[in-house]
């Protein structure tokens, strides 16, 4: 991967691991220092069972019985006859070695797994099963690889539906790069704004999202979109495929693995953060691409304070607006509100997910959307954007 220590995925981080515990080859009275869950998860991943483990030393859990035998207070080690200590507490690496050394005059062998910068423990690394494309669309995914920082170090617009820009001014975006998502097609200024990219969220999955919907949905989008780059999920690629409206280098396809805290970055040659709204898949892709600075339009999701989903267009305007049964005509929302308290928390953990991963690539992500309740991201006016 070439991606540093950090970025390793777990099964890359235990061939780094077993590589160092190979330092215990031949060593007789092996110290682990540390037993909790790291320890525990060592012992399952990697190949220490191999070696000649004799006693486990944690300062708060003296007297207590780990894999057999009894945990014992580092004064209680005669380490003078000690070979190797593998340290495995992974926020105390630092400490633990410079008690080694400085109170108990250790000079034999230590072995630390944890690198300067490394956040989380190395059974959080995400697995290639989780990430990792299936063969049967690894082929379709590749032809990703073209946008990888393709816009590095520039600026992108990600246009949104919310109600607040009928009142902004987005005909300024002409000549900046923007991405669409959703029925942004239906705005006013559509052609002037002529967005470089549209991003679909996964389509075939609701039952009350019929094929026959789907095709009419796209046809019109790519009416109205024109010279895009579009993005649908791989999923949808059959129904993609039978509306036979887009060129071979039009459409491209992502997929998505599992939800949670494992992505460090994104590669849309694999699978990618699962989308609660498809501003998460913009932002995936803006940083895939390289953006230095990226701005959200249209993002209010006020909708659990609101009891209502609004947005720019009219419901009888939008096609999937009508058939999505999640609302009624009037966009009234038909869910309990613990329903949408639990999407609006997973939506907000992977803002947040994102906003880490975009500090960490020197990329910024900012709110310009007026008003809202999205908080995770710095505010800035829109408008301010062009008084220089």
């Amino acid at each position: 991967m070439n991606r540093g220590e950090y970025y390793m995925y777990l099964e890359e981080k235990i061939i780094y691991m077993n590589s160092k515990l190979e330092l215990l080859k031949g060593k007789q009275n092996i110290i682990v220092w540390g037993a909790a869950e790291s320890t525990v998860r060592m012992f399952q991943y990697t190949a220490i069972l191999q070696y000649n483990v004799t006693d486990f030393v944690d300062h708060g859990k003296v007297g207590e019985v780990f894999f057999g035998k009894t945990i014992k207070s580092p004064k209680d080690i005669v380490w003078d006859r000690v070979d190797a200590v593998v340290i495995s507490a992974f926020y105390h690496e630092s400490s633990i070695e410079s008690e080694l050394q400085s109170n108990f005059g250790f000079d034999g062998v230590i072995i630390k797994f944890n690198e300067a910068g490394q956040e989380i423990p190395f059974y959080q690394y995400p697995a290639w099963r989780d990430i990792k494309a299936s063969e049967d669309v690894r082929a379709i995914l590749e032809k990703n690889c073209v946008f990888k920082d393709i816009h590095k170090n520039k600026r992108l617009f990600i246009l949104c539906c919310g109600p607040s820009i009928q009142k902004m001014d987005l005909t300024v975006l002409k000549d900046e790069i923007t991405m669409a998502v959703h029925s942004f097609y239906l705005h006013k200024d559509i052609g002037i704004i002529q967005p470089d990219y549209y991003c679909s969220a996964q389509w075939s999955y609701p039952d009350e999202m019929k094929e026959s919907l789907g095709l009419k949905y796209v046809k019109e989008i790519k009416k109205f979109m024109g010279s895009s780059k579009y993005f649908f999920s791989v999923r949808d690629q059959e129904m993609i495929e039978k509306s036979e409206v887009f060129g071979k280098d039009e459409v491209y396809y992502y997929d998505y693995g599992i939800d949670g805290l494992l992505y460090q970055e994104f590669d849309f040659c694999q699978r990618i953060l699962p989308i609660q709204s498809v501003p998460i898949l913009c932002l995936q892709l803006a940083l895939y691409m390289g953006f230095q600075e990226i701005y959200l339009l249209g993002t209010e999701h006020d909708a659990i304070v609101t009891g209502k989903y609004s947005h720019f267009y009219q419901y009888s305007d939008s096609i999937t607006s009508k058939e999505n049964g999640e609302t009624d005509a009037q966009g009234n929302l038909h869910s309990t509100f613990s329903i949408q308290l639990k999407c609006i928390c997973r939506l907000w953990e992977q803002y947040e997910i994102l906003k880490k991963i975009a500090e960490k690539k020197g990329s910024k992500i900012y709110n310009a959307t007026p008003g809202g309740v999205l908080d995770v991201f710095e505010r800035v006016d829109f408008n301010a954007l062009w008084n220089d």
